[in-house]
């Protein structure tokens, strides 16, 4: 597929993918530092023919597997092979109605393959998988017809991140979600969180703080991006970012050049986030209370529509501030707030 919003311009097979053995001793590697959980992802995962032997590898590492899939090579024989590989999760993108999904994935026939994928796990009933859908422009009219689809299909989850414009979708920035629609998706996603007929959770890319965002995130001790200090993304080539959505400025090194541990155990590394102080922020982040807590939320979606670390224009405390919107701070994030504002005197004496 050439998927329109895809942040990683996937498409052909790269000439230098780590081979079979590669990824092996990468995943015992992974294992040595302590990693809980590994995501198999794309591109399409299960185009490469060694993704059984890479599950199993893991979970003989006792590391919790899942993987994320466009559906269109899952058959019957695949979802009884999550089941016996012990697949924690699988995701499956969904995007639209058939004409949509289809458009936005180049493809004619990957609407009703993501949905046979879905209703075969339904089946099976003994495979844990969740719908997860990137919304844009193009399908942000839609999505009370995706979540009547993945009702009627039986899908027991519902995920929801918002396209940046990274990769493929920065020749087409003007498909990302506007301004102007992003409140409107806060507001929807409160309401499906409010539909008992199907489970529902959003991106890390959508909410934060202020009153819509304590509401959407149900007072979650929501700490910014994990990129390089909790998580890690590993390319096809062996290429290391924090975060697999982030442009390949991010790379911090390649395992062939130095091992995976060398490259976490950087010092210098992931700087970015490890590093992070109010410095690096800019415009309503660099003077905003929640700033310690959220670090400017997503690291790609700054970066993507400012070209700054910490300057995000999707915030729904942003917008709420800039319409004169105010909202008590729950008593968890106050606590959480506390440590900070000796730090932060000059922007609690100017609010």
């Amino acid at each position: 597929m050439r998927c329109l919003h895809c942040g990683t311009a996937a498409g052909k097979m790269r000439p230098d993918e780590l081979t079979t053995e590669e990824a092996l001793n990468l995943i015992d590697e992974m294992a040595e530092l302590g990693t809980v959980g590994i995501i198999l992802s794309g591109g399409e995962p299960l185009l490469r023919r060694d993704w059984r032997k890479m599950t199993e590898r893991i979970t003989q590492n006792n590391i919790k597997v899942g993987i994320i899939t466009n559906g269109y090579a899952v058959t019957k024989e695949v979802v009884d092979d999550f089941e016996r590989l012990g697949m924690s999760t699988v995701g499956v993108s969904f995007d639209g109605t058939e004409k949509t999904h289809n458009y936005i994935r180049q493809r004619d026939d990957s609407w009703s393959r993501a949905l046979n994928a879905m209703r075969l796990m339904t089946e099976n009933g003994n495979v844990r998988y969740e719908a997860v859908t990137q919304v844009s422009n193009i399908n942000f009219g839609e999505l009370d017809q995706i979540r009547d689809q993945l009702i009627d299909v039986g899908c027991p989850m519902w995920r929801i991140q918002m396209t940046t414009s990274t990769g493929r979708m920065n020749e087409n920035r003007d498909l990302v979600l506007s301004f102007d629609n992003f409140p409107r998706l806060v507001d929807q996603c409160l309401e499906y969180k409010e539909d008992t007929r199907i489970n529902f959770d959003v991106g890390e890319n959508i909410g934060y703080y202020g009153c819509k965002g304590q509401e959407l995130w149900n007072d979650r001790r929501y700490l910014g991006c994990f990129a390089g200090t909790r998580v890690l993304g590993i390319e096809s080539n062996g290429d290391i970012k924090g975060c697999l959505s982030m442009p390949e400025e991010f790379v911090e090194g390649n395992i062939r050049d130095s091992s995976l541990t060398e490259i976490w155990n950087n010092p210098d590394g992931f700087a970015y986030n490890r590093k992070f102080t109010r410095d690096l922020a800019e415009g309503e982040c660099h003077d905003c209370k929640y700033l310690p807590l959220c670090r400017g939320g997503c690291t790609v979606t700054s970066y993507s529509a400012t070209g700054c670390r910490a300057n995000n224009p999707y915030c729904i405390y942003r917008l709420e501030k800039a319409q004169g919107i105010e909202c008590e701070d729950s008593p968890v994030i106050t606590e959480m707030l506390e440590p900070f504002k000796e730090a932060m005197a000059d922007v609690y004496e100017k609010a």
